[in-house]
């Protein structure tokens, strides 16, 4: 039999007003294609299966009172199920969590169920109906590790999707410490508990205010920012507050050409084409530039530092003469057998760039051309974009699916411009989402 065709549905709604269809006694979306009796802007998509509805805001010049309220749907029997799917899924739901921490290091708990199965996460979960943010924490916790908890506070409020789903999570992610270290685990949801670094703690995890939370926790924690050693070269003078539009950027493949046996001598370094005019068009328009390469001749001793420092000032003194000024270059002289906080896919330098330069995941882009930079963006919680010759994108399409880049493009410039356009277009992030075939050129 052959696949049944996807059925498009318009989602309207304005201050809690939902515009509806009569058809032969029932009440549905309007269908993509029917006139509908005022403009509308497209505000989101949302996907079941084949039913595709898509979220549209009305071009109205008063409020609708004839439309029915989405509190009253949920009563009605003659509403299209479809509508009450849809308008329970934009509701959102209501977490709460505790980064637990002992020195610089966080307890993270190994689900057994639901949408962290199989992954690490901070503790906590879904508050009770009627139940507070700080109550709902500790029972939530004390039930998953079987251990007392003690608040210090609240950390942040999230606002998070689910990813690929079309829900919507409100998150209060509070700090806290454990009375004691006696852990009973709760076996139906719970198979394992460990103390984590924050850098490996962000690879664990896959909820995104978790992310953020661990990256806030890290800011305030005087140990865990002292812990994090991060090489840098000493590009510009550190200047700025926080939350600065940052995007971070790897070298080999992306600003320069790699080559065989590694860039070892000022002279190998080439900027690919496009390379400079896209960093010069992100500075434009307000991103600093953070550079965040792993060196793997460092790390097997085929390049000293020293030396690596002349080939980043060549690079740097070919970006000033085109007047494009780099905050700073992060490096990992370690070798791929090292379990190192700064090694991608650990985002041990995202994190340094976030201490010592304002950087922070929700302001961020990580812009690389292998899997591990993708992954590395996503374990910080920011946006990616993927390069590479679609010869090369083909190669490892598989690999970097998992990982969902937000853009994927030929090369540097064709990324700033995508990455400018969802800066000045967040809706634009719903009409050409690449995550289902990363070999789409944005």
């Amino acid at each position: 039999m052959g696949q049944r065709a996807r059925r498009e549905h318009l989602f309207v709604e304005t201050d809690g007003q939902v515009y509806l269809i009569r058809d032969h006694g029932n009440l549905r979306f309007p269908r993509a294609g029917e006139k509908l009796p005022f403009l509308t802007e497209p505000n989101g998509v949302m996907d079941f299966g084949t039913d595709r509805v898509l979220r549209q805001k009305p071009r109205l010049d008063h409020h609708p009172e004839e439309w029915l309220g989405r509190d009253a749907i949920f009563e009605r029997t003659d509403v299209d199920p479809l509508v009450k799917r849809a308008i329970y899924t934009t509701m959102i739901r209501c977490v709460s969590e505790v980064i637990l921490s002992n020195g610089p290091r966080v307890l993270m708990v190994k689900a057994v169920r639901g949408f962290s199965k199989g992954y690490w996460n901070v503790p906590g979960g879904f508050m009770d109906y009627g139940e507070s943010p700080e109550v709902g924490v500790e029972r939530e916790a004390e039930e998953e590790i079987g251990v007392g908890i003690r608040l210090d506070g609240l950390l942040n409020v999230y606002v998070s999707g689910f990813p690929g789903k079309p829900a919507y999570t409100l998150g209060f992610v509070y700090k806290g410490h454990i009375a004691s270290d006696a852990f009973r685990l709760k076996p139906d949801e719970i198979e394992d508990v460990g103390w984590f670094t924050v850098d490996k703690a962000l690879t664990l995890t896959r909820n995104p205010f978790a992310k953020w939370a661990l990256v806030d926790f890290f800011l305030q924690s005087n140990e865990a920012r002292f812990a994090l050693s991060v090489h840098r070269h000493g590009a510009a003078p550190h200047v700025g507050g926080p939350d600065r539009p940052t995007v971070f950027l790897d070298r080999d493949g992306v600003i320069n050409r790699g080559r065989a046996g590694y860039v070892r001598r000022p002279d190998q370094f080439q900027f690919l084409p496009g390379a400079i005019q896209g960093m010069r068009l992100l500075q434009d328009r307000g991103w600093q530039l953070v550079i965040v390469t792993n060196q793997d001749a460092a790390g097997w001793k085929l390049l000293p530092e020293a030396q690596l420092a002349k080939v980043h000032d060549r690079m740097l003194a070919g970006l000033r003469k085109a007047g494009v000024q780099v905050a700073e270059i992060y490096y990992c002289p370690h070798n791929v057998l090292s379990d190192c906080a700064c090694r991608k896919p650990r985002p041990g330098m995202l994190l340094a760039a976030a201490r010592d330069l304002g950087a922070r995941p929700r302001s961020a882009w990580m812009v690389g051309d292998k899997p591990m930079d993708v992954q590395t963006g996503r374990a910080f919680g920011c946006r990616t974009a993927w390069v590479g010759p679609k010869a090369w994108r083909r190669r490892f399409a598989a690999e970097v699916r998992p990982w969902s880049p937000d853009v994927v493009a030929d090369g540097l410039l064709e990324a700033a411009r995508a990455i400018v356009r969802y800066s000045e277009d967040p809706v634009v992030e719903a009409s050409r989402k690449s995550r289902a075939d990363p070999t789409i050129t944005s």
